[in-house]
């Protein structure tokens, strides 16, 4: 993974520094309609201090035009400080290829839903038949009119959630088979976990008993957290889709975004995570093996060095698997920006 990942940042070209509110470097426009976008964006940017901007670039290389805007909108840090009210508009030439990017200030007002629509029914109908002046011109005016009329953003909004309802029997079938699917991964990965957190437990228990041998545990700890590791893939996976699934019909404009959590979170989060983690693989199962250690007779807490119990040994962690028996593991400058940044919103779109 290092290795693609230098040889993916090595082979990437520079973002490009702009010094024009519009930069035609794939020659998709001619120059005087190069000069009309650029006396468009200028004279909204000096109206209202908006900076929309747009790029055009012959190929995206290896990158991808998300991560290719998102870059160059915080390289240029487009849209004014503490505003944030840059947005930026990338073509790639060869890649077909293009996307709107937006500022954190704009994101409440220019959508991801309104971006993608703007996308899918102003600009790619025009990329496709090679009007690309056509297409910008178009699309930047839907944008100023999203920005400036909060009556025509209702009405924009209002369309959009006429055109994303699902039929009530559509809705039931997905929810039976989200159910199912749900229901399926959830049960299979409790079985997993149960058996791998049960082992767990064993080890914990072998170990205060004097049962298990200090040298000998933590090799059967890690097998046993591999176990639990392994189930809990299948039962995060569907509930993590049905958390997005369900945000996205909560928040109609904006999707919940794993990845925007995970960059906004805080050090305190990072702490409460590791705190779980501990609790979950250590604290937990200490704590359940010490009181269920004696379940015949009074076994004391003590250690042993080098020796196990070989009977206990046999019994819980033989070849064939766990106690069970049944169950075997093994683990394996005319422009710049003025200082604005972007949170990733917005939408990507092809022709």
């Amino acid at each position: 993974m290092i290795i693609v990942c230098f040889q993916y940042a090595s082979g990437q070209e520079d973002y490009p520094i702009l010094t024009e509110i519009a930069t035609d470097n794939a020659t998709l426009f001619s120059e005087s309609e190069t000069l009309k976008l650029r006396e468009k964006l200028t004279a909204y940017e000096t109206e209202t201090s908006h900076q929309i901007v747009v790029l055009t670039i012959n190929s995206l290389g290896n990158d991808t035009v998300e991560n290719y805007a998102y870059q160059v909108f915080n390289n240029n840090q487009l849209g004014q400080k503490n505003k944030d009210n840059g947005l930026l508009i990338l073509i790639a030439k060869t890649d077909r290829k293009f996307r709107i990017e937006v500022g954190k200030g704009l994101e409440p007002i220019i959508t991801d839903a309104f971006a993608s629509r703007i996308i899918r029914e102003i600009m790619t109908p025009k990329f496709k038949e090679g009007l690309f002046y056509e297409g910008v011109d178009l699309g930047t005016s839907e944008i100023i009119k999203l920005i400036d009329n909060p009556k025509y953003r209702d009405e924009f909004a209002q369309i959009i959630e006429e055109e994303g309802k699902i039929p009530f029997w559509a809705k039931i079938l997905i929810g039976i088979f989200l159910t199912l699917f749900i229901g399926i991964f959830i049960v299979a990965g409790g079985a997993i976990f149960y058996t791998g957190y049960k082992r767990l437990i064993t080890v914990f228990r072998g170990l205060i008993t004097g049962k298990l041998s200090v040298v000998s545990f933590p090799f059967l700890l890690i097998s046993s957290v591999f176990v639990v590791l392994v189930s809990l893939p299948f039962i995060l996976t569907p509930l993590f889709f049905a958390v997005i699934l369900i945000s996205t019909q909560i928040n109609k404009d904006k999707a919940l975004d794993p990845f925007k959590l995970i960059e906004n979170a805080s050090s305190e989060s990072l702490i409460y995570f590791l705190i779980s983690i501990g609790f979950l693989f250590i604290i937990g199962p200490l704590i359940i093996a010490f009181i269920t250690r004696s379940k015949k007779a009074y076994q004391p807490v003590k250690f042993s060095f080098l020796k196990s119990d070989k009977t206990f040994m046999s019994k819980n962690f033989s070849s064939r698997g766990v106690s069970s028996g049944r169950s075997s593991y093994s683990s394996s400058s005319s422009f710049s920006g003025g200082g604005g940044s972007s949170g990733g919103g917005g939408a990507s779109g092809s022709w």
